[in-house]
């Protein structure tokens, strides 16, 4: 994906606890992308050192989210597990207070320091998952009919899958960033290319030497 779409395509990665391993978080640092992943019960030792930890002691960070009250607690000290090249581990753990008294409650990891992302910020990267499902899969699936693929063939298959994330992309281009909702003006259709293109461009490295 670097190679193709460049760096400037992935700021970081957002996944879920099964890629939470050794070999996928030195691939993404060898690519240049920092990891926000899910801790769960596959690193118990981790898992088991942050539940310690942070239930023994207040949340660093409350504040509203909407209607919502979250609590969060924040640590970048914890060791890693064997195998992971990283000299820390920072893990953080929210809690979701939702006014019919639900409280949604989970534990994340990462390579962000506490000096690069605040405690806000990485509760938001951790959110945006639920962004990545809903208004990716789920329109894919429901709104773009991915699942109904009528072709059999291994490279049939991929273009069709490709070309139906082409036009997801493009339509939530225009419809985030050409309809002319706030105060930002209506761009152009070669505006909007550009714009596409550089977003999706390799830096130009100059030699001056």
């Amino acid at each position: 994906m670097r190679v193709n779409l460049g760096a400037r395509f992935i700021d970081y990665v957002v996944v879920d606890g099964e890629f939470a391993t050794a070999p996928f978080l030195h691939l993404a640092g060898k690519a240049g992308w920092p990891v926000v992943a899910r801790l769960k019960d596959n690193l118990p030792e981790l898992s088991q050192a942050a539940e310690r930890r942070f239930r023994s002691r207040p949340p660093d960070l409350e504040f509203p989210d909407g209607t919502d009250r979250v609590q969060i607690w924040d640590a970048d000290d914890f060791d890693p597990w064997e195998g992971l090249q990283w000299q820390t581990v920072r893990v953080i753990r929210y809690r979701q207070h939702h006014r019919n008294g639900n409280i949604v409650e989970a534990y994340w990891l990462t390579n962000f320091s506490s000096r690069q992302i605040s405690r806000r910020c990485l509760y938001a990267m951790a959110k945006s998952r639920w962004h990545i499902e809903n208004q990716g899969f789920n329109d894919a699936k429901n709104r773009y009919g991915l699942e109904h693929i009528r072709h059999h063939h291994e490279r049939s298959l991929l273009i069709v899958w490709l070309l139906t994330c082409l036009a997801l992309t493009l339509e939530r281009l225009y419809r985030l960033r050409y309809l002319h909702r706030g105060l930002h003006p209506v761009r152009t259709a070669i505006d909007q290319l550009r714009l596409l293109l550089l977003g999706l461009s390799i830096p130009v490295l100059t030699d001056s030497s």
